[in-house]
């Protein structure tokens, strides 16, 4: 038995609908997972985790002058709410937010040409902004359905909304000069899951490779490409690793809440942080269904497992672009831990619908998943039967200072490490 990416694409359509963290479209999507996986044979556990999410209620945003117009716009979630008739300011561009375009005073509604980073971030707040209004940086996207995390809340909040790069073109150059905005949301606690099944090892039980994807959406997208398109990759290779005898466990997770903050891998790491001696490796998939595209990974570990991919890709002759660095998804709070982690996704021109409405079946496709599959079922079939896994179970410096800066700057969900004297 092999994987069938026609298998893999019957599930990517069957998860084709929004599923944001504390929606009916969460449970509709875990409750598939769930019942494929029994299905299989598989005996599957549910852990419960709380964590914070919103829903979008209004997002307005209209020039009021030098002439009227309203524009296309999506909230931001976490960054807060305008009064419900909306706010009215002077609208100043800053365009990257450096300081010789900081307006004087205070109340502006300030046009952004950029996404806002924890830094950016930290720097508007003390501007005391009536709002802001950022822009896409790609006249090929819709306003990405994206939010700030949680923890940036601590440095204050300002109503955000997100505008497409045209229409930011148009504003800056037909001189707007007022607007107003309207950001209504809720903000609220719910319990998310994450699937769990586990196949123990006939010669290696308390050795354990780990795969993992994110069955979440961002909030009102389809989210096919990301990640109802790893999360069929998973289902499929849970069929085919359910018929095989296997020397080492396998445990397969679906991970909850990824797109605000990782939250259910960094959930998992700490309620079983007591097991992790016993992962020897993570594989994750996240991003894929492109019809047209390459087959890339990034391996968060030694180098010598990025070797391996190469090696093992020839082998199979397949091109698959491998980068030894780190990848903003759910293997990295096990590289944090000191476990290697392979990322294995799609690359695509069709990337650039990613967060946004744009985001849905067209271009996704069986092509799409054939060569992944294949490399990724070859891998982990040598892993989980090798007499010993061929790289160190280690984190290399370079790769664990990028891992420090990516929660503390890039997420910015964690305080920096002081040093050690």
């Amino acid at each position: 038995m092999s994987f069938d990416p026609y298998k893999a694409y019957e599930h990517v359509k069957n998860l084709a609908y929004p599923r944001f963290t504390g929606t009916d479209g969460e449970k509709r999507a875990r409750e598939y997972i769930v019942s494929t996986l029994k299905e299989y044979g598989c005996e599957v556990k549910e852990e419960a985790f709380e964590v914070h999410t919103y829903e979008i209620k209004k997002a307005e945003f209209e020039v009021i002058a030098p002439f009227r117009e309203k524009v296309e716009c999506a909230g931001v979630g976490f960054t807060g709410c305008t009064p419900e008739e909306g706010i009215e300011a002077d609208l100043k561009y800053i365009e990257d937010g450096g300081r010789r375009f900081w307006p004087q005073g205070e109340g502006h509604i300030l046009l952004l040409a950029t996404s806002v980073n924890l830094e950016l971030y930290k720097d508007l707040i003390k501007l005391k902004p009536a709002a802001i209004v950022s822009s896409e940086e790609s006249p090929a996207r819709k306003p990405s359905h994206v939010e700030i995390p949680y923890e940036w809340k601590r440095h204050g909040t300002c109503p955000i909304v997100k505008i497409t790069y045209d229409t930011c073109f148009r504003l800056v150059r037909s001189g707007a000069k007022r607007a107003r905005v309207v950001l209504l949301q809720r903000e609220f606690k719910t319990t998310s899951y994450n699937i769990i099944a586990e196949k123990i090892g006939s010669k290696y039980p308390d050795e354990i490779i780990l795969l993992c994807a994110h069955y979440d959406s961002v909030y009102g997208v389809v989210g096919a490409l990301d990640n109802a398109g790893g999360t069929a990759i998973l289902l499929e290779l849970a069929r085919v690793l359910s018929k095989i005898d296997t020397k080492r466990t396998i445990r397969i997770a679906f991970f909850a809440a990824e797109e605000l903050g990782l939250r259910g891998s960094l959930t998992y790491t700490e309620q079983h942080k007591d097991e992790l001696e016993k992962i020897k490796l993570v594989v994750n998939f996240d991003v894929h269904g492109a019809s047209i595209g390459r087959t890339s990974a990034i391996a968060t570990g030694p180098e010598s497992m990025k070797n391996y991919i190469e090696a093992l890709s020839k082998e199979l002759g397949i091109r698959v672009s491998v980068a030894h660095d780190i990848m903003s998804s759910d293997g990295t709070p096990f590289a944090d831990k000191g476990i290697p982690a392979l990322n294995i996704f799609r690359s695509t021109g069709r990337g650039i619908y990613a967060h946004t409405v744009d985001d849905d079946l067209r271009y996704i496709g069986p092509e799409g998943f054939l060569a992944p599959g294949i490399l990724a079922e070859e891998f982990i079939k040598r892993m989980i039967n090798a007499e010993e896994i061929p790289f160190k179970r280690e984190i290399p410096e370079n790769i664990r200072k990028k891992i420090d800066e990516y929660f503390e700057k890039r997420l910015g969900i964690r305080e920096k490490k002081k040093k050690e004297h």
